[in-house]
């Protein structure tokens, strides 16, 4: 059975995330909770998934069949789709949910205005100057690739309690579909099903080089620090194994492209009854502006104190410090980065599909927010924790990032 592609076409593959590799490295028991035992903790559902509704208004604004229409064209276009994102979320949730609180309801429609606003100024203010030089590709891409042994090269499979169910389900319900080139037989012996990786590219873009970039969108209410912290993405794994899954796939791509958006936009700033210290303009600087919105109404409201110097140190400190409203951070990957990549995420994955020894990892930051803290200790004392994860948590049928239940289900 090598025919992969034959089993990636029929779903009978064991696929890989990042957010499991992450897992596995934080710590194997909440790793075995989630990914094998199918533990997920149970929420209330949210009116409004604010970043899934950000997401489908750049795939609109980025959609490279209406990449050569005028720009406020795409905006609009991203303006809808959000709209309509955030309005199908909320028929799931009343249906679920027949009465809504008025605070649930009022929280939903704030944060529609707040995304609707910084959708426009992302796409007025920031994305005609920052898109200089990018051709949008593709967008919301999909991706499957097989894994192999880096040293043998030879395909990983896997025969876990999951992978097997999969294939006796297909089997039962008639859903494989053998092709007569295909070199696989379903009556050799069971040899476990191929061991794939998989993820979701955010866009796909080509600068005025012809190089390829993957761009990755975040809504965020903190911007990173550019000096302190937004150096971890040098680090980061998840966009470079992106690149080696593309790699794989025969396109070979530069780096990536980090864009955040904080949730939130710039405002005119507040007009004073009375003057303070001869201004007549708040010069707050914890109200979020920005140094045109602030100099239109200086223009209006105050024109002496400004011809007078007097928001003169505000205004360098909005040039210099003031609010970020977005940034983008673009990362370069070379060939051996991006081969390096492939090869731990298959080490990752033998020991992940192996027999891995399951045991809890605590960690003084970790442990504090770890929604599997209650039965872990449970656990630990030889109580009945099984109880308790009965009782937190919803053990499902199939992981989140599967288009579709298993079909026996």
């Amino acid at each position: 059975m090598n025919d992969v592609k034959w089993y990636m076409d029929n779903k009978l593959t064991h696929q890989l995330h990042t957010s499991e590799r992450k897992a596995f490295r934080a710590c194997r028991r909440r790793w075995d909770w989630v990914y094998r035992d199918m533990y997920y903790p149970i929420v209330t559902a949210e009116p409004l998934e604010f970043g899934v509704a950000f997401h489908k208004a750049m795939e609109f604004y980025y959609e490279p069949r209406t990449w050569l229409a005028e720009h406020y064209v795409r905006r609009d276009l991203a303006l809808v789709a959000f709209r309509r994102e955030c309005e199908s979320q909320m028929k799931r949730y009343m249906k679920l949910n027949q009465d809504p609180d008025v605070e649930i309801l009022q929280n939903y429609q704030n944060r529609i205005e707040l995304g609707l606003n910084m959708i426009r100024y992302y796409c007025n203010e920031v994305a005609p100057g920052y898109d200089r030089g990018f051709t949008p590709v593709r967008v919301e891409v999909p991706f499957e690739v097989e894994l192999t042994d880096p040293d043998t090269m030879e395909q990983l499979w896997c025969k876990c309690s999951q992978c097997w169910k999969r294939w006796t389900n297909a089997a039962n319900n008639k859903k494989i579909t053998l092709r007569a080139e295909s070199s696989v037989d379903i009556f050799e012996p069971w040899k476990g099903l191929p061991v794939t990786y998989g993820g979701r590219l955010d866009m796909l873009a080509q600068d005025h080089l012809e190089r390829y970039w993957i761009f990755d969108w975040k809504t965020t209410a903190r911007m990173l620090d550019e000096d302190a912290e937004a150096s971890f993405l040098t680090l980061d794994d998840q966009i470079t194994s992106y690149c080696w899954a593309l790699a794989k796939l025969g396109i070979h791509v530069s780096g990536f492209v980090y864009v955040e958006i904080k949730k939130a936009y710039p405002q005119y700033p507040r007009v004073l009854e009375k003057k303070y210290k001869g201004r007549l303009v708040s010069t707050d600087r914890q109200f979020l502006t920005n140094e045109k919105l602030f100099m239109e109404t200086v223009r209006h409201a105050d024109m002496d104190g400004w011809q007078m110097g007097l928001y003169d140190s505000y205004l360098e400190w909005l040039r210099a410090d003031g609010p970020r409203f977005t940034q983008r951070h673009q990362i370069h990957r070379n060939i051996h980065e991006i081969a390096s990549a492939g090869n731990n995420i298959s080490w990752e994955a033998m020991d992940m599909t192996g027999s891995p020894r399951v045991y809890p990892q605590p960690g003084r930051f970790s442990c504090n927010w770890c929604l599997f803290k209650q039965p872990c200790i449970g656990k630990n004392m030889s109580e009945d924790y099984t109880y308790t994860l009965s009782s937190m948590f919803e053990k499902k049928k199939y992981h989140y990032w599967e288009d579709e239940q298993p079909s026996t289900e």
